[in-house]
């Protein structure tokens, strides 16, 4: 196998200048940072299970940071003693999600919900809390003005009047959202200023289910999570409106471990969620991020070419056989990507084929 054809290497200036100085090792990783994107999770779903399972085994507080999916993936690596078991076990229930023709928001809402409460079993929950490999950090934005409403007409002004403002600057966010990262551990992350709040919660058993639903609770598709324990009153929603690809310093200058490493099913790294059809919208603060995304030969292996994603509940309407069986494919997919990498990181050759993110 090309290991290298599998994949996309990119990484900010900190993160080449780590790669140039020595292979990449668990001890060199400072942080993991997991997005959001929905279905997209299941091409590197083999991919996590490999990294937080076996490779990052023997990590001491590593901080996972993640927004929507990658939060709930995030969570489930922190299962006290079987990762590899808890990822898995998520992701083949997200495939078997089912419903009618158009659904509402009740159903969708509520089928999530089942979702994630069967993913969070008591050994996740133990481990979240006092797993000492990792330390979550789970990304919600609470809803501010027009935003802070399930109704769809206030709601979808809110959206448009905050996607006006983001085309100008990302800090015109700050209209409708701030960040809220929910987080266990006594470490500090790093935040970029962008013009908009970020306040910090400390993770607990009262807050765990609704810091991870909100994390990952779409607007206009899902009702909002309500002022979760501990937590500034409010409506809670999908921590990828402000942080979608995670493109935050979140280590320090001269940070020991120099390395956030970002397993990706995308060959760019998106800011916000309003930023995705932005093409010019660039990363501003991914200095020490080492995103590894799907290559030409991971996009041949897809099925139609591509990750799953939200739209292929409207193809497959009325058949979720088949929308399952090319998911299924697609994690199938994602296993040669995860050995592609695990290859050249063991073989110091990840810097071969790196590019500037």
């Amino acid at each position: 196998m090309d290991s290298a054809r599998w994949l996309t290497i990119k990484a900010g200036p900190a993160a080449r200048a780590a790669l140039a100085e020595g292979a990449l090792t668990p001890d060199r990783i400072g942080a993991v940072a997991a997005a959001a994107g929905g279905p997209k999770w299941l091409a590197i779903a083999p991919f996590h299970r490999t990294l937080f399972a076996d490779w990052l085994s023997d990590a001491h507080h590593l901080p996972i940071v993640g927004s929507s999916i990658g939060a709930w993936a995030g969570a489930m690596a922190c299962h006290e003693d079987d990762p590899a078991g808890a990822i898995d076990a998520l992701a083949q229930r997200y495939i078997a999600q089912s419903y009618a023709e158009k659904p509402d928001a009740r159903v969708i809402t509520e089928t999530l919900a089942g979702i994630l409460d069967t993913a969070l079993t008591d050994g996740v929950r133990r481990g979240i809390l006092s797993n000492p490999r990792f330390d979550l950090h789970v990304v919600t934005c609470r809803s501010k003005g027009l935003a802070a409403s399930d109704n769809r007409l206030r709601l979808g002004a809110a959206l448009g009047l905050s996607a006006a403002a983001n085309l100008v600057d990302r800090v015109g966010l700050g209209l409708a959202f701030e960040r809220v990262v929910f987080a266990r551990g006594a470490r500090e992350l790093v935040w970029a200023n962008e013009g908009f709040a970020t306040r910090t919660v400390a993770l607990s058993q009262a807050n765990l289910f609704d810091a991870l639903f909100a994390s990952g609770n779409v607007p206009m598709i899902m009702n909002a999570v309500h002022d979760p324990a501990g937590a500034p009153a409010g409506l809670y929603r999908d921590g990828g409106l402000t942080d979608y690809h995670i493109d935050q310093p979140l280590l320090a200058p001269g940070a020991s471990a120099p390395i956030v490493l970002m397993p990706h099913f995308e060959d760019r790294l998106v800011p916000g969620w309003l930023d995705k059809r932005l093409k010019w919208r660039r990363p501003r603060h991914a200095d020490h991020v080492l995103m590894i995304g799907p290559g030409p030969a991971m996009r041949e292996a897809l099925p139609g070419g591509r990750v799953p994603e939200r739209r292929d509940f409207y193809r497959h309407a009325g058949d979720d056989a088949t929308r399952q069986r090319l998911w299924r494919e697609a994690m199938t997919a994602g296993e040669r990507m995860r050995d592609a990498f695990f290859d050249l990181a063991a073989r110091d050759k990840l810097v071969d084929h790196v590019q500037p993110l």
